[in-house]
């Protein structure tokens, strides 16, 4: 039930995105389109920023925990896929801006997994200052790549991109995955 009610109300902000600026949608117009109420929406959601941002928060976590995804070059691949097809969909999300914008998340969201991963499999130790640098240009230059790629300014193949991402991603963090 409570998947199922989630799912209604981010359908309903993925349809207003694809014809309507992220600026113009209002929590009152994802509420009238998934024909919920208010705190129905509040219940699983904080604002609309958090709506847009579960598309890639549900599809990043979806593919890292996928048996047949063993190695970040597979993420990327599959990542890449998508966007090829349900991201490019909202691509007007990447409308929003500044602190809460969807790219921003798609930063913080993919450094922490990254992080998380790294952690997990190093038993707990974290990232030494160098590898914190160069995850913060790699995941920077990543997110800026998706965008113009899911907005058709890279004409690359989902293999190209992943095999493109996955040979620039530091060689320190690429070894590890998940357990």
């Amino acid at each position: 039930m409570i998947k199922r009610t989630q799912k209604a109300i981010v359908d309903a902000f993925n349809r207003l995105i694809s014809y309507k600026r992220f600026g113009d949608i209002t929590v009152a117009d994802i509420i009238s389109e998934a024909d919920v109420s208010k705190a129905t929406f509040y219940r699983y959601f904080h604002d609309k920023y958090d709506v847009m941002n579960s598309n890639y928060k549900e599809l990043l976590d979806e593919f890292v925990s996928l048996d047949g995804c063993s190695s970040y070059r597979d993420l990327y691949y599959r990542l890449y896929q998508a966007g090829a097809t349900k991201l490019r969909d909202i691509k007007g999300a990447f409308g929003s801006s500044g602190v809460n914008s969807f790219e921003a998340f798609i930063f913080t969201y993919s450094r922490q997994t990254v992080v998380r991963i790294t952690t997990e499999n190093r038993g707990g130790e974290g990232l030494t200052p160098q590898e914190e640098l160069q995850l913060d240009v790699f995941c920077y230059g990543i997110c800026y790549m998706y965008r113009k790629w899911i907005e058709g300014k890279y004409e690359l193949s989902a293999d190209e991109a992943a095999d493109l991402l996955y040979g620039m991603m530091p060689e320190t963090l690429s070894c590890y995955w998940v357990d």
